[in-house]
């Protein structure tokens, strides 16, 4: 799992690890790569914008690091 970290659309910084289904743990940072952010998160670079579809509406991130 790549550890990634973004940063929202109100200027927070969040920490998350892509890790399969099984090992999810949201509340640890762990993300699924089937998650609707694990799945926007993938094959995605550094500096890239993505916007999320959640069932509390659309969160915006922008990737800042990945590791």
């Amino acid at each position: 799992g790549s550890s990634v970290t973004v940063v929202t659309d109100d200027g927070s910084k969040r920490d998350y690890t892509v890790v399969g289904s099984a090992e999810a743990a949201p509340l640890d940072g762990k993300i699924s790569n089937e998650s609707p952010v694990g799945r926007a998160l993938l094959g995605r670079e550094v500096g890239d914008e993505v916007e999320v579809k959640t069932p509390s509406g659309v969160m915006k991130l922008t990737i800042a690091s990945i590791r």
